[in-house]
């Protein structure tokens, strides 16, 4: 089911921040270093709050996006990678469950930013600079305090950015990224239908997505942080029988550990999701869903850079799986 991820990545790619394709080595290594030490001016924004115009900063920004792309794409390659070390009970899928869930929670992180929409954490040492230059500029503090930020260009302007203050609530931060990540979702869904209406390869990736943001949902998450609700029991409780001494039958963890393998470049069972009872295996099925929703994002950046193979992401993650002999 590539045709599924090609579907995605053809929908993801109008929204791509300016230039994306064209990075090979980003000038700055983070979103929060090019707020210090990049290039905009400032415009009037509601009090904590900023709004940036980056006209005639080139592609500094994407470059910044691109970095941390790479950062959550290679975390997460790395947690799969090294999910179970050898020797360990087949029976033994703790760990490798959480780690599973933070690839996915990665993942999720990268795939925004190819959207060039980013969550980020503002330091407070950040915030004192940026109070500090937008006064100068604006005449008046933007009153702007350290926390998580959601970062991205105005819809209806595209070289303006609109820093916005998220109160992540009880829930936390994963909690908020999640959500995002399912309105991502719907979004590309919309994009696909208007784009590609009912050929068949269109009508599957909808049902993908349809049935990802369901096991998003799943007991009652409308916010779509089921993800995180199975990474608490499995860490915080030690539930789902995962742990010694083991409950689950060995014959369902020899299917699950095999299951879990479906991320992997290449897989024939990819996208394949649907409903399930078993709370493990439509978490399996979620987290390699949108590893695979990554890969094939990331896949189509590299073939559309105007020099093959020299794409950021030929530089990092596809080089950590290639030096692990996996072909993308």
């Amino acid at each position: 089911m590539t045709e599924v991820g090609a579907t995605f990545a053809d929908a993801l790619r109008p929204r791509w921040a300016a230039g994306l394709n064209t990075v090979k080595r980003p000038e700055f290594p983070s979103i929060e270093s090019w707020l210090i030490k990049g290039t905009f001016g400032w415009l009037p924004a509601a009090s904590g709050s900023a709004r940036l115009d980056v006209r005639g900063s080139g592609i500094a920004l994407t470059g910044a996006l691109a970095s941390e792309i790479s950062r959550f794409s290679c975390a997460a390659y790395e947690s799969l990678i090294n999910d179970n070390p050898p020797g360990a009970s087949t029976k033994a899928l703790g760990w490798p469950l959480i780690r599973h869930y933070y690839a996915t929670f990665y993942c999720a992180h990268a795939l925004l930013r190819i959207a060039g929409d980013s969550l980020t954490y503002v330091s407070a040492t950040t915030i004192s600079t940026l109070n500090r230059v937008g006064g100068q500029y604006l005449g008046i503090s933007p009153q702007l305090t350290a926390g998580l930020y959601q970062i991205k260009a105005d819809r209806n302007s595209p070289n303006v950015i609109e820093l916005t203050k998220i109160s992540a609530g009880s829930g936390g931060s994963h909690e908020e990224l999640w959500k995002q990540f399912l309105d991502f979702l719907i979004e590309l869904e919309n994009t696909i239908v208007l784009t590609q209406g009912q050929v068949p390869v269109a009508i599957d990736a909808v049902r993908v997505s349809t049935q990802l943001r369901t096991h998003l949902c799943r007991q009652g998450k409308g916010n779509g942080a089921w993800p995180s609700g199975i990474r608490n029991s499995l860490n915080y409780r030690h539930e789902h029988g995962v742990w010694y001494p083991y409950t689950k039958k060995a014959q369902s963890s020899a299917d699950l550990a095999a299951r879990l393998h479906r991320w992997k470049p290449g897989s024939q069972h990819s996208f394949e999701i649907g409903p399930t009872r078993d709370d493990l295996t439509c978490f399996a099925d979620t987290c390699n869903v949108i590893t695979q929703l990554l890969t094939a994002s990331l896949s189509d950046i590299a073939l559309r850079s105007p020099q093959r193979g020299k794409s950021f992401v030929d530089h990092f993650p596809f080089k950590l799986l290639r030096q692990q002999q996996f072909r993308v």
